[in-house]
Protein backbone atom coordinates (compact mmCIF):
# COMPACT_ATOMS: atom_id res chain seq x y z
CA UNK A 1 0.00 0.00 0.00
CA UNK A 2 1.31 3.44 -0.92
CA UNK A 3 2.38 5.87 1.76
CA UNK A 4 0.42 9.10 2.31
CA UNK A 5 1.98 12.52 2.79
CA UNK A 6 -0.32 15.37 3.77
CA UNK A 7 0.99 18.76 2.64
CA UNK A 8 -1.99 20.89 3.67
CA UNK A 9 0.26 23.38 5.45
CA UNK A 10 3.09 23.58 2.94
CA UNK A 11 1.02 23.70 -0.27
CA UNK A 12 -1.94 25.31 1.47
CA UNK A 13 0.45 28.04 2.58
CA UNK A 14 0.14 29.54 -0.89
CA UNK A 15 -3.40 30.56 0.09
CA UNK A 16 -2.40 32.61 3.14
CA UNK A 17 1.32 33.29 2.69
CA UNK A 18 2.17 30.53 5.21
CA UNK A 19 0.74 32.59 8.08
CA UNK A 20 -0.81 29.67 9.95
CA UNK A 21 -1.51 30.08 13.66
CA UNK A 22 0.05 27.60 16.06
CA UNK A 23 -3.37 26.11 16.84
CA UNK A 24 -4.01 25.31 13.18
CA UNK A 25 -0.60 23.71 12.68
CA UNK A 26 -1.09 21.55 15.77
CA UNK A 27 -4.60 20.62 14.64
CA UNK A 28 -3.32 19.65 11.20
CA UNK A 29 -0.56 17.51 12.61
CA UNK A 30 -2.90 15.79 15.08
CA UNK A 31 -5.44 15.15 12.32
CA UNK A 32 -2.71 13.44 10.30
CA UNK A 33 -1.48 11.50 13.32
CA UNK A 34 -4.95 10.32 14.34
CA UNK A 35 -5.84 9.45 10.74
CA UNK A 36 -2.65 7.31 10.60
CA UNK A 37 -1.15 9.33 7.74
CA UNK A 38 2.54 8.60 7.32
CA UNK A 39 3.97 12.11 6.85
CA UNK A 40 2.84 15.66 7.63
CA UNK A 41 4.64 18.41 5.73
CA UNK A 42 4.61 21.67 7.65
CA UNK A 43 6.32 24.17 5.35
CA UNK A 44 9.47 25.20 3.51
CA UNK A 45 13.04 25.51 4.77
CA UNK A 46 15.05 28.43 3.39
CA UNK A 47 18.27 30.20 4.25
CA UNK A 48 16.59 33.55 4.79
CA UNK A 49 13.15 34.53 6.10
CA UNK A 50 11.02 36.86 4.00
CA UNK A 51 9.05 39.54 5.88
CA UNK A 52 6.26 39.30 3.29
CA UNK A 53 5.49 35.72 4.31
CA UNK A 54 4.54 33.89 7.49
CA UNK A 55 6.82 31.75 9.61
CA UNK A 56 6.05 28.48 7.80
CA UNK A 57 7.61 29.88 4.63
CA UNK A 58 10.88 29.22 6.42
CA UNK A 59 10.07 26.54 8.96
CA UNK A 60 12.98 26.86 11.37
CA UNK A 61 13.94 24.21 13.88
CA UNK A 62 12.94 26.48 16.74
CA UNK A 63 9.47 27.16 15.30
CA UNK A 64 8.83 23.47 14.66
CA UNK A 65 10.02 22.54 18.16
CA UNK A 66 7.99 25.30 19.81
CA UNK A 67 4.82 24.36 17.90
CA UNK A 68 4.95 20.57 17.68
CA UNK A 69 7.40 19.53 20.37
CA UNK A 70 4.63 18.41 22.74
CA UNK A 71 2.67 16.39 20.17
CA UNK A 72 5.19 15.03 17.65
CA UNK A 73 5.10 11.27 17.33
CA UNK A 74 7.17 9.09 15.04
CA UNK A 75 3.98 7.39 13.83
CA UNK A 76 3.41 10.50 11.71
CA UNK A 77 6.76 11.88 10.63
CA UNK A 78 7.30 15.60 10.08
CA UNK A 79 8.44 16.68 6.62
CA UNK A 80 9.60 19.98 5.12
CA UNK A 81 10.38 21.05 1.56
CA UNK A 82 13.55 22.83 0.44
CA UNK A 83 13.87 24.24 -3.07
CA UNK A 84 17.24 24.03 -4.75
CA UNK A 85 18.86 27.44 -4.85
CA UNK A 86 17.10 28.71 -1.72
CA UNK A 87 18.99 26.82 1.01
CA UNK A 88 22.33 25.29 1.94
CA UNK A 89 23.28 22.26 3.97
CA UNK A 90 24.12 24.65 6.82
CA UNK A 91 20.37 25.27 7.22
CA UNK A 92 20.02 21.74 8.61
CA UNK A 93 21.11 20.16 11.85
CA UNK A 94 21.60 16.41 12.31
CA UNK A 95 18.36 14.46 12.28
CA UNK A 96 19.12 13.22 15.78
CA UNK A 97 18.64 16.80 17.03
CA UNK A 98 15.57 17.64 14.91
CA UNK A 99 11.85 16.84 14.92
CA UNK A 100 12.00 16.75 11.12
CA UNK A 101 12.32 13.29 9.59
CA UNK A 102 11.92 13.95 5.87
CA UNK A 103 13.42 16.66 3.65
CA UNK A 104 11.85 17.01 0.22
CA UNK A 105 14.28 18.60 -2.22
CA UNK A 106 12.46 20.46 -4.97
CA UNK A 107 13.80 21.05 -8.45
CA UNK A 108 11.31 23.75 -9.40
CA UNK A 109 12.84 24.55 -12.80
CA UNK A 110 14.85 21.87 -14.56
CA UNK A 111 15.74 23.87 -17.67
CA UNK A 112 18.37 26.46 -18.51
CA UNK A 113 17.62 29.99 -19.76
CA UNK A 114 13.85 29.36 -19.56
CA UNK A 115 14.23 26.94 -22.44
CA UNK A 116 12.70 23.55 -21.68
CA UNK A 117 14.71 21.94 -24.46
CA UNK A 118 17.86 22.59 -22.42
CA UNK A 119 18.02 20.26 -19.41
CA UNK A 120 20.04 21.74 -16.55
CA UNK A 121 22.33 18.76 -16.00
CA UNK A 122 24.52 20.74 -13.62
CA UNK A 123 21.51 21.39 -11.36
CA UNK A 124 20.71 17.68 -11.37
CA UNK A 125 24.22 16.88 -10.19
CA UNK A 126 24.06 19.62 -7.54
CA UNK A 127 20.76 18.13 -6.35
CA UNK A 128 22.32 14.68 -6.16
CA UNK A 129 25.15 16.04 -4.03
CA UNK A 130 22.68 17.84 -1.72
CA UNK A 131 20.63 14.68 -1.29
CA UNK A 132 23.75 12.80 -0.24
CA UNK A 133 24.63 15.48 2.30
CA UNK A 134 21.13 15.46 3.79
CA UNK A 135 21.11 11.67 3.96
CA UNK A 136 24.44 11.81 5.78
CA UNK A 137 22.73 13.98 8.40
CA UNK A 138 20.23 11.17 8.90
CA UNK A 139 17.18 12.46 7.01
CA UNK A 140 14.79 10.63 4.73
CA UNK A 141 15.24 12.56 1.48
CA UNK A 142 13.08 12.83 -1.62
CA UNK A 143 13.64 14.64 -4.92
CA UNK A 144 10.59 16.34 -6.43
CA UNK A 145 10.94 17.12 -10.14
CA UNK A 146 8.66 20.07 -10.82
CA UNK A 147 7.01 20.80 -14.19
CA UNK A 148 7.70 17.21 -15.18
CA UNK A 149 5.23 17.38 -18.07
CA UNK A 150 7.67 19.78 -19.76
CA UNK A 151 10.36 17.08 -19.95
CA UNK A 152 10.72 14.92 -23.03
CA UNK A 153 11.03 11.17 -22.58
CA UNK A 154 14.77 11.41 -23.17
CA UNK A 155 15.05 14.18 -20.55
CA UNK A 156 13.08 12.10 -18.06
CA UNK A 157 15.46 9.19 -18.62
CA UNK A 158 18.48 11.48 -18.31
CA UNK A 159 17.12 13.00 -15.08
CA UNK A 160 16.48 9.59 -13.52
CA UNK A 161 19.94 8.41 -14.44
CA UNK A 162 21.55 11.57 -13.01
CA UNK A 163 19.66 11.27 -9.70
CA UNK A 164 19.81 7.51 -9.23
CA UNK A 165 23.32 7.43 -7.68
CA UNK A 166 22.22 9.52 -4.67
CA UNK A 167 19.38 7.04 -4.05
CA UNK A 168 16.63 9.33 -2.74
CA UNK A 169 13.96 7.54 -0.73
CA UNK A 170 11.41 8.70 -3.32
CA UNK A 171 11.76 10.35 -6.72
CA UNK A 172 8.64 12.43 -7.31
CA UNK A 173 6.56 13.22 -10.35
CA UNK A 174 5.33 16.75 -9.57
CA UNK A 175 2.32 17.81 -11.64
CA UNK A 176 3.14 21.49 -11.12
CA UNK A 177 0.86 22.97 -13.77
CA UNK A 178 -1.93 20.43 -13.29
CA UNK A 179 -1.58 19.34 -16.92
CA UNK A 180 -1.34 15.61 -16.39
CA UNK A 181 -4.22 13.33 -17.17
CA UNK A 182 -4.24 9.67 -16.28
CA UNK A 183 -2.80 8.51 -19.64
CA UNK A 184 0.00 11.08 -19.65
CA UNK A 185 0.84 10.41 -16.02
CA UNK A 186 0.98 6.67 -16.69
CA UNK A 187 3.33 7.29 -19.62
CA UNK A 188 5.71 9.37 -17.49
CA UNK A 189 5.61 6.76 -14.73
CA UNK A 190 6.32 3.98 -17.24
CA UNK A 191 9.21 5.96 -18.74
CA UNK A 192 10.74 6.46 -15.29
CA UNK A 193 10.33 2.82 -14.35
CA UNK A 194 12.09 1.73 -17.54
CA UNK A 195 15.38 3.11 -16.19
CA UNK A 196 14.82 3.80 -12.48
CA UNK A 197 14.40 1.05 -9.91
CA UNK A 198 13.85 3.22 -6.83
CA UNK A 199 10.59 4.27 -5.22
CA UNK A 200 8.46 6.88 -7.00
CA UNK A 201 6.07 9.49 -5.61
CA UNK A 202 3.32 11.62 -7.14
CA UNK A 203 2.13 15.15 -6.37
CA UNK A 204 -1.00 16.23 -8.27
CA UNK A 205 -2.63 19.59 -8.89
CA UNK A 206 -6.33 19.99 -9.64
CA UNK A 207 -6.41 22.34 -12.63
CA UNK A 208 -8.28 19.69 -14.65
CA UNK A 209 -10.42 18.68 -11.64
CA UNK A 210 -8.80 15.25 -11.65
CA UNK A 211 -6.14 15.48 -8.95
CA UNK A 212 -7.69 12.91 -6.63
CA UNK A 213 -8.52 10.53 -9.48
CA UNK A 214 -5.02 10.56 -10.97
CA UNK A 215 -3.50 10.25 -7.51
CA UNK A 216 -5.50 7.09 -6.86
CA UNK A 217 -4.59 5.83 -10.33
CA UNK A 218 -0.92 6.54 -9.64
CA UNK A 219 -1.07 4.26 -6.61
CA UNK A 220 -2.53 1.46 -8.70
CA UNK A 221 0.20 1.93 -11.29
CA UNK A 222 3.12 1.62 -8.92
CA UNK A 223 3.69 4.91 -7.10
CA UNK A 224 4.96 4.28 -3.60
CA UNK A 225 3.90 7.55 -1.97
CA UNK A 226 1.35 10.23 -2.91
CA UNK A 227 0.70 13.77 -1.70
CA UNK A 228 -2.69 15.09 -0.62
CA UNK A 229 -4.15 18.08 1.20
CA UNK A 230 -7.22 18.29 3.38
CA UNK A 231 -10.07 19.79 1.40
CA UNK A 232 -7.68 20.00 -1.54
CA UNK A 233 -6.25 23.20 -0.04
CA UNK A 234 -3.34 24.43 -2.12
CA UNK A 235 -1.97 26.78 -4.70
CA UNK A 236 -4.42 27.86 -7.39
CA UNK A 237 -6.85 25.04 -8.10
CA UNK A 238 -5.52 23.02 -5.19
CA UNK A 239 -4.46 19.41 -4.81
CA UNK A 240 -5.69 15.86 -4.42
CA UNK A 241 -7.97 15.66 -1.40
CA UNK A 242 -6.68 13.71 1.59
CA UNK A 243 -10.18 12.66 2.56
CA UNK A 244 -11.02 11.29 -0.90
CA UNK A 245 -7.82 9.25 -1.13
CA UNK A 246 -8.42 7.82 2.36
CA UNK A 247 -12.02 7.08 1.38
CA UNK A 248 -10.71 5.09 -1.57
CA UNK A 249 -8.37 3.14 0.70
CA UNK A 250 -11.26 2.31 3.03
CA UNK A 251 -13.51 1.27 0.16
CA UNK A 252 -10.73 -1.04 -1.04
CA UNK A 253 -10.67 -2.79 2.33
CA UNK A 254 -7.50 -1.09 3.55
CA UNK A 255 -8.53 -0.08 7.07
CA UNK A 256 -5.19 1.36 8.17
CA UNK A 257 -6.53 4.91 7.93
CA UNK A 258 -9.21 6.75 9.92
CA UNK A 259 -11.08 9.33 7.86
CA UNK A 260 -12.91 11.31 10.53
CA UNK A 261 -9.93 13.25 12.00
CA UNK A 262 -9.31 14.62 8.51
CA UNK A 263 -12.98 15.54 8.03
CA UNK A 264 -13.02 17.24 11.43
CA UNK A 265 -9.96 19.34 10.57
CA UNK A 266 -11.50 20.32 7.24
CA UNK A 267 -14.75 21.32 8.92
CA UNK A 268 -12.93 23.59 11.36
CA UNK A 269 -10.26 25.12 9.15
CA UNK A 270 -11.16 24.71 5.47
CA UNK A 271 -14.89 24.63 4.72
CA UNK A 272 -18.08 23.49 6.46
CA UNK A 273 -19.86 20.35 5.27
CA UNK A 274 -22.81 22.48 4.14
CA UNK A 275 -20.55 24.11 1.56
CA UNK A 276 -18.46 21.20 0.32
CA UNK A 277 -18.71 17.63 -0.94
CA UNK A 278 -18.07 15.72 2.28
CA UNK A 279 -21.51 14.24 2.97
CA UNK A 280 -21.93 13.31 -0.68
CA UNK A 281 -18.73 11.29 -0.83
CA UNK A 282 -19.64 9.56 2.45
CA UNK A 283 -22.90 8.43 0.85
CA UNK A 284 -20.90 7.38 -2.20
CA UNK A 285 -18.51 5.33 -0.07
CA UNK A 286 -21.44 3.32 1.27
CA UNK A 287 -23.54 3.19 -1.93
CA UNK A 288 -26.17 5.20 -0.08
CA UNK A 289 -29.14 7.10 -1.51
CA UNK A 290 -27.99 10.69 -2.03
CA UNK A 291 -31.14 12.15 -0.44
CA UNK A 292 -29.69 11.35 2.97
CA UNK A 293 -26.90 13.87 2.32
CA UNK A 294 -29.21 16.38 0.66
CA UNK A 295 -31.66 16.38 3.58
CA UNK A 296 -28.89 16.65 6.19
CA UNK A 297 -27.47 19.66 4.38
CA UNK A 298 -30.73 21.42 3.54
CA UNK A 299 -33.11 20.50 6.35
CA UNK A 300 -31.05 19.93 9.49
CA UNK A 301 -28.45 21.86 11.47
CA UNK A 302 -26.42 19.07 13.03
CA UNK A 303 -22.68 19.10 13.55
CA UNK A 304 -20.45 17.23 11.14
CA UNK A 305 -19.88 14.52 13.75
CA UNK A 306 -23.62 14.11 14.24
CA UNK A 307 -24.17 13.88 10.47
CA UNK A 308 -21.36 11.35 10.17
CA UNK A 309 -22.82 9.20 12.95
CA UNK A 310 -26.31 9.41 11.43
CA UNK A 311 -25.09 8.25 8.03
CA UNK A 312 -23.15 5.35 9.51
CA UNK A 313 -26.17 4.31 11.56
CA UNK A 314 -28.36 4.37 8.46
CA UNK A 315 -25.88 1.93 6.90
CA UNK A 316 -25.85 -0.27 10.01
CA UNK A 317 -29.65 -0.40 9.94
CA UNK A 318 -29.56 -1.49 6.32
CA UNK A 319 -31.68 1.49 5.29
CA UNK A 320 -29.12 3.09 2.94
CA UNK A 321 -30.18 1.53 -0.37
CA UNK A 322 -33.45 3.46 -0.50
CA UNK A 323 -34.25 6.82 1.08
CA UNK A 324 -36.37 6.69 4.22
CA UNK A 325 -37.21 10.14 5.56
CA UNK A 326 -38.79 8.73 8.71
CA UNK A 327 -35.65 6.85 9.67
CA UNK A 328 -33.53 9.92 9.00
CA UNK A 329 -35.82 12.16 11.06
CA UNK A 330 -35.72 9.74 13.98
CA UNK A 331 -31.92 9.52 13.94
CA UNK A 332 -31.48 13.28 13.55
CA UNK A 333 -33.92 14.06 16.36
CA UNK A 334 -31.97 11.73 18.61
CA UNK A 335 -28.64 13.39 17.66
CA UNK A 336 -29.99 16.90 18.01
CA UNK A 337 -32.19 16.31 21.06
CA UNK A 338 -35.19 17.21 18.91
CA UNK A 339 -33.82 20.70 18.21
CA UNK A 340 -31.80 20.13 15.06
CA UNK A 341 -34.40 20.34 12.34
CA UNK A 342 -34.62 23.62 10.43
Amino acid sequence: MAMLLDCTLRDGGYTNNWAFAKEQVVDNYLACLNAHINFCEVGFRRSKPDPEFGIWYNSTESIIQETLGDVANDSCKIAIMAQMGTFTIDDFIPKSESLVSMVRVLIAYHCKDKDDSKLDVELLHETSEMVTKLKNLGYIVTVNIGRIDKLSDDQIVQSCQALAPCAPEYLYIADTYGNLGIVKMQHILSTMKSVYTGKIGFHAHDNLLNASVKTIDAMYNGCDIVDTTIGGLGRGSGNAKTELVIAHFLMSGKTTYDIFPVLEYGEKWVNTYKQNHVLYFITGMHSMHVNYAIHLIEKYSLTLKQCYDVLLEVVQLGKHHFFDATVLRSLCDRQGAGLGKI
